[in-house]
């Protein structure tokens, strides 16, 4: 039987594409999104125009595809939209080296490996065949077990018709996602076999794949090194926009905007590793070099003309592995490539800030025979707490619909969201006392010297199936006189909530109204 809370999930998303849809906040068990009425301040992602500063994480290598990790700072070229740029900041791949021993045991751990990347793999099962998908896990328990006993911390998730589900959090431990791997069961893809890639059933699959790359960019956004997608399925069919409608394309360009922009903020990396063998799929774009020269031959932007899952690998930094049977190859590749990268940051000089502006990046090594890959652009974006001074109908309710999204997922996620640090404990019978560490925090200057940061909570009670049995949701602001100031400072509140019989968790779910990251927590047995 399907899960009751993703199919609540899935049928909100796919009517999230319709502007309309979005005047109601009811679809989504019944939890309700930060008010829009809050003070918004300036958001700190990096990739966002207003923050001045776009970060960029390069993977250099020579003509054999061998990586090449002594270069300086004036060896690269950064241009956007064909105008040189200013290099302010470069790292070297030696900056992000793993620690030594086995420090991650899970989400709360990443803290202990400083700028080091993650890798987090995907079991695509929603749009991949059901030989495929078995195949799949065939060889990824083959790759796990060519890994030596402590690897680089890695998740492994899963997403198919029932749920989108952690299978196991980050470890560095090979042998316990073996052991999560042959105890989850491959599920049979009912959408993709009924209506193959036409029909509802396709979009609703394209919903799903959209929103856990969106769920997975903003559960890490917290984590401060690169973070590496693996994804082992085909993704959503192809949706070609041309001859399409207005009113019908702008919800489906928002909507991949969106993603393409969250997992930017959030330095994630795509690569997808088809493991149909005999595919009669065409993918042009397997590379951003490939991307490149699509781009220059059209003048468009990557997803002007079709919305194509294989194309946010290349736009995001990353590759696409098709019509190979050595999937645990292309795995092993991609991991070791996504490792050895540099980080390099500049300030746009083109300072127009208008929304959905796309702005391409090109990255250039002025040593003979080198190959940079990077992400292909970015979109310029709102701030997430804008809704409420956006003069455009559309936009509001898109806004605000994205919010009853994201704290709807973050509601019934199992995956640790660490855009905020925040931990939660009980005071009384009925109080519970949340802790929001200053620095996760987006702080606006206020009245007499004060500083004021937006938020809003939402507690879920739910029994031991998972079932939403009652949610409470408590907006403010928090005052500070000096945020920040100390090693370790943190905001304390409380929220009162009357606990229904049968629960056995609490999530505590808290999202700041400037910049749109979440945090959150569980008690268990409260």
């Amino acid at each position: 039987m399907v899960n009751s809370g993703w199919r609540r999930l899935s049928t909100l998303l796919l009517v999230a594409f319709v502007p309309l849809a979005l005047r109601s906040q009811e679809h989504v068990a019944n939890v309700p999104a930060a008010s829009a009425s809050q003070s918004p301040s300036e958001s700190t992602s990096a990739l966002r125009v207003a923050t001045r500063l776009v970060v960029l994480d390069v993977v250099v290598t020579d003509k054999k595809g061998n990586p090449v990790l002594d270069l300086n700072k004036d060896d690269f070229v950064v241009e956007e939209d064909d105008d040189p740029q200013t290099i302010r900041t470069m790292e070297r791949p030696s900056a992000h080296k793993l620690p030594e021993g086995n420090l991650v045991h899970s989400s709360a751990d990443l803290g202990k490996i400083g700028e080091s990347p993650v890798n987090i793999l995907v079991l695509d099962e929603l749009n991949t065949r059901f030989e495929d998908n078995a195949y799949s896990r065939y060889s990824l328990v083959k790759f796990l077990k060519a890994q030596p006993d402590v690897m680089p911390p890695t998740t492994l998730l899963v997403a198919n018709d029932k749920r989108f589900a952690v299978l196991h959090d980050y470890t560095q431990d090979r042998s316990l996602l073996i052991a999560a791997l042959k105890k989850s069961e491959v599920q049979y893809p009912w959408r993709m076999a009924r209506n193959g890639n036409s029909g509802p059933d396709a979009m609703i699959r394209m919903t799903q794949s959209l929103q856990t790359l969106q769920e997975i960019a903003q559960a890490a956004a917290g984590t401060p090194g690169r973070k590496n997608i693996l994804w082992v399925g085909k993704g959503f069919p192809a949706i070609d926009l041309t001859g399409l409608a207005d009113e019908a394309v702008k919800p489906l360009s928002d909507a991949i905007k969106r993603c393409v922009d969250l997992l930017m903020n959030s330095r994630s990396t795509l690569y997808i590793i088809d493991p149909t063998a005999l595919s009669s799929a065409t993918y042009d774009t397997e590379s951003p070099q490939d991307l490149a020269e699509l781009e220059d031959e059209t003048g468009d932007e990557p997803f002007s003309n079709a919305i194509r899952f294989s194309v946010l690998a290349p736009a995001t930094g990353g590759r696409v592995f098709s019509m190979r049977n050595d999937i645990d190859r292309e795995i092993d590749t991609s991991m070791h490539e996504s490792a050895l990268y540099y980080t390099i940051s500049y300030s746009p000089t083109n300072s127009s800030e208008e929304p959905g502006e796309y702005r391409h990046i090109r990255v250039k090594i002025n040593r003979e025979g080198l190959m940079a890959t990077t992400r292909d652009g970015y979109y310029v974006q709102s701030s997430p707490g804008s809704a409420d001074v956006t003069s455009d109908p559309y936009d509001m309710k898109q806004a605000m619909g994205e919010q009853v999204i994201d704290v709807a997922n973050a509601a019934l996620s199992k995956m640790i969201y660490n855009g905020l640090k925040i931990r939660a404990g009980r005071v009384t019978p009925e109080r519970f006392s949340i802790a929001v560490a200053d620095n996760s925090l987006a702080w606006k200057t206020a009245a007499e010297g004060e500083s004021q940061a937006a938020i809003s909570t939402t507690i879920i009670c739910f029994s031991s199936k998972d079932k939403v049995l009652s949610h409470v949701t408590d907006n403010r602001f928090l005052t500070s006189k000096a945020p920040g100031s100390a090693p370790g400072a943190q905001e304390v509140y409380t929220v009162p909530i009357e606990i229904p019989a049968g629960t056995t968790r609490l999530r505590f779910v808290v999202r700041d109204a400037a910049t749109g990251h979440l945090g959150t927590a569980d008690l268990i047995n409260p």
